[in-house]
């Protein structure tokens, strides 16, 4: 892969590549993948979709019913988003600014949001955020005004209710993804190994590395898996890794300066790491675990790139399969990519659809049925839409 080491720890298992059909590895794994409790607190009945329509400047906050009838309004952030994430009980949203400006605005509705200043803390700029508690984010940031890539990025938790911001063990990293039914805690580290020379560009070399700890543990945690390579384009060996409830699955991409992703799904237990699917896709990295941890949903494209179709497939580790969305189904209103995806406690999903063509800024918001892919419900206009009570 153009120069790149790997550095595989000796416990790592057999590859699995999927194309078509899924390679069936996990039935003796189903009693731990399936089992995991869903978010605790939730009234699946009364979830709504909360969803971002851009105003200008800003982004306005829209509850969406599922199930029918018109949006309402539900606030206005201070500007533009690029992250949001729903607190455990599902009850409110973090959402971090677009422009790495090192604050959090929680909360929707005619209160909200809430901007809570992370300076305190020496952060200058921000990358991304995970609930490790019903009151608590884990956040990763850097002290650097520019820090492309994430490189120097640490991480720190934020209490949301009293504003409190504090290292978390000292601990470098980013794109951290929690579970908070088992405080498993996911994330990526970087560590530089040299400056480069004259002869390959002065390029950094880098060892990028898939961690896992927990919110009581102590250190950096488990190095699940790392990979050497040379910071000539946008390549990422783990990116935005996300941990599923109960703690062993995780689903992570291998990316590039192009538009397109690797998806790879990992079981991780104590020293054990296998690779369960591998699978390219030509489109943007977007993925999400059902609340109970048995299922994962994921973006991709059925044909070729230039066909401006989309589809979303749902992975079931503890069953063994592998489903998709219809050719074709998604077209029309919502042809593009799938940029995001959220599910509700009761099995359904949202996908977060952006037109593919350059200058079209067409952004819808889809549900399906997991149940049954080939039904679906066109949401209307939003973006980083999420379930909340």
């Amino acid at each position: 892969m153009n120069g790149h080491q790997y550095v595989r720890r000796a416990a790592v298992g057999r590859i699995f590549i999927v194309t078509v059909a899924l390679t069936l590895i996990a039935a003796c794994l189903a009693l731990l993948a399936g089992g995991g409790p869903a978010a605790a607190g939730r009234n699946a009945a009364s979830q709504s979709v909360l969803t971002l329509r851009t105003a200008g400047d800003h982004d306005a906050l829209w509850l969406v019913p599922p199930n029918g009838g018109a949006a309402t309004a539900a606030g206005a952030l201070p500007g533009l988003a690029a992250a949001a994430a729903v607190s455990p009980d599902g009850a409110t949203v973090a959402y971090l600014p677009n422009n790495g400006k090192p604050e959090v605005w929680l909360g929707h509705g005619a209160l909200a949001p809430k901007t809570i200043p992370l300076q305190s803390a020496g952060i200058k700029t921000l990358g991304s955020m995970t609930w490790i508690a019903a009151d608590t984010l884990l956040v990763s940031g850097s002290t650097k005004a520019q820090d492309n890539g994430g490189y120097a990025s640490r991480l720190y938790t934020v209490n949301v209710t009293t504003g409190a911001v504090a290292p978390f063990r000292g601990l470098s990293g980013m794109e951290p993804s929690a579970d908070v039914t088992t405080g498993g805690i996911s994330y990526v580290r970087f560590k530089k190994l040299d400056n480069g020379s004259a002869q390959n560009g002065h390029a950094a070399k880098y060892r990028e590395s898939l961690m896992l700890t927990t919110v009581g543990g102590s250190g950096a945690g488990r190095t699940l898996d790392s990979e050497d390579y040379r910071r000539t384009s946008d390549y990422r060996a783990f990116s935005a890794p996300q941990l599923a409830p109960g703690g062993n699955w995780i689903i992570a991409g291998q990316t590039g300066s192009d538009v397109s992703v690797t998806y790879n799904v990992y079981y991780a237990i104590n020293d054990y790491l296998e690779t369960w699917i591998t699978m390219g896709q030509p489109t943007p990295q977007a993925a999400a675990w059902a609340p109970g941890g048995g299922r994962v949903a994921f973006a991709g494209a059925p044909v070729g790139p230039g066909d401006d179709l989309a589809c979303v497939y749902v992975a079931d580790v503890a069953a063994g399969t592998l489903a998709r969305t219809p050719a074709a189904l998604l077209t029309g209103a919502s042809a593009g990519w799938i940029v995001g995806l959220a599910w509700s406690d009761d099995g359904r999903l949202v996908a977060d659809s952006l037109h593919a063509d350059t200058g079209t800024a067409d952004e819808r918001v889809m549900l399906l049925d997991s149940a049954d892919l080939s039904k679906l419900k066109d949401l209307g206009e939003g973006r980083l839409s999420v379930w909340v009570k």
